[in-house]
């Protein structure tokens, strides 16, 4: 039996591409701020109900590869990722949706939230991770700015 993608899956085009990324990590004493540059792609598997998406990054002098599924799971409404990387594995549920008058980005699992805003010609997104700390309080992780190559 075939499954059509639906408007869900169709939101998620505007992640398909290649991605520099560029960005700091948050200082949190005793750890000092790090540099992060990446190039990460978003391509669709087979069918079009999922991408899969490839990270390259540098974080200061740390190397991080990994790969994700990201699609639309309807029983929940909802996004969900699935990570796995030298850096350990994740997963988020996430929206894309209009918000604050942009198409805005966000993936959210019990200690780790993720925001990011695309430009209005779909090309940039500025975003913002945050750590849930050992006091209940969401602390700055990382901001970074995405910039669509073409």
């Amino acid at each position: 039996m075939r499954h059509d993608p639906g408007c869900e899956h169709e939101r998620l085009r505007a992640l398909v591409g290649r991605w520099k990324i560029e960005g700091w990590t948050s200082e949190a004493p005793p750890v000092t701020a790090s540099w992060i540059e990446a190039l990460d792609t978003y391509e669709w598997l087979p069918g079009g109900h999922a991408l899969l998406h490839r990270v390259d990054a540098h974080v200061g002098d740390q190397r991080v590869e990994g790969a994700e599924i990201i699609g639309y799971d309807p029983t929940r409404r909802t996004y969900i990722t699935q990570y796995f990387g030298s850096d350990g594995p994740g997963a988020y549920e996430a929206s894309l949706g209009n918000e604050y008058g942009a198409l805005v980005w966000t993936m959210r699992n019990e200690t780790e939230r993720f925001i990011g805003m695309f430009s209005d010609d779909g090309n940039t997104i500025v975003g913002h991770r945050e750590l849930l700390d050992d006091d209940s309080g969401w602390r700055p992780r990382m901001d970074v700015t995405l910039t669509k190559e073409t």
